[in-house]
């Protein structure tokens, strides 16, 4: 039993945990190390798929499972397990894709996430600026989709996103999340889905008992993550939104926001 036993930290990765994308600095590596060898858990809420944990496995292996898709899935990396998830019906997302497509031509990009009966995840993309509304592509797109959804992704001009964001919500907020991931990507999911609806998971059912959770995040699809965690921190950097929720803010993700997370958490015992 060391002194972070009963403690798991789950934290967002770009913005939070990296100084730039796929990069953790040395003093957030060790302070992780030291974390976890002394019994704490720590793992990693992302909107990538759970493949993106190998990048970072140079500097630090999660030892807890991993928050994935946006906290649409919780994966086991390590025994390569899927332990829960919350899909979207597909025809359901066409609606919302049809909708948008139809009111938003001008959007950039729609990707599309899923995992098939194999358990493997894949995803692709579309792209709506080079199609005609209602001219049968986006429908032979979900057609040949086979497997279940677990997040879409609308990319477009920055001016744009609060647009989009807003109609959807009104439209279809009883069903879908429609979160904004960074300035041009709305990402939806599930509405019963979400980084904070897995930590809450984690903490009632993993094997260990935990005590506290700790969640770390900086933009508006981390905010679930913060609230529902016993202690919610936002980075300095984090969009005005997310400091809102937050139980605590720390430094920057370029100023090792990690280690010192951890480090005031053991000056605290």
């Amino acid at each position: 039993m060391g002194k972070f036993s009963g403690y798991l930290i789950c934290t967002d990765c770009d913005g939070t945990l990296t100084y730039e994308p796929g990069k953790v600095s040395d003093v957030n590596a060790e302070a992780i190390k030291y974390f976890q060898n002394e019994g704490g858990l720590f793992t990693l809420a992302t909107g990538r798929f759970p493949d993106h944990a190998k990048l970072l496995e140079d500097r630090f292996k999660i030892n807890a499972p991993m928050v994935s898709v946006n906290g649409a899935i919780i994966y086991d990396e390590k025994n390569n397990k899927l332990i829960e998830k919350w899909p979207m019906d597909k025809w359901d997302c066409y609606e919302v894709l049809s909708y948008a497509h139809s009111n938003f031509p001008k959007g950039w990009d729609y990707w599309l996430n899923g995992i098939n009966e194999n358990q493997e995840f894949f995803g692709f993309g579309y792209k709506p600026s080079e199609n005609t509304p209602g001219d049968g592509s986006l429908k032979k797109a979900f057609e040949s989709f086979n497997g279940e959804m677990l997040k879409m992704v609308i990319v477009q001009p920055e001016d744009m996103t609060p647009v989009i964001q807003k109609s959807l919500r009104e439209k279809f907020g009883d069903r879908f999340r429609f979160d904004t991931s960074w300035p041009n990507g709305l990402e939806i999911q599930n509405i019963n889905s979400g980084k904070g609806i897995a930590v809450q998971y984690l903490k009632e059912h993993l094997e260990t008992n935990i005590h506290t959770t700790i969640g770390i995040g900086d933009y508006e699809n981390d905010i679930t993550l913060l609230e529902c965690s016993d202690i919610g921190y936002a980075v300095s950097n984090a969009i005005e939104s997310v400091k809102k929720v937050a139980d605590r803010i720390t430094v920057s993700n370029t100023e090792n926001a990690i280690a010192k997370v951890i480090y005031d958490l053991e000056r605290g015992m």
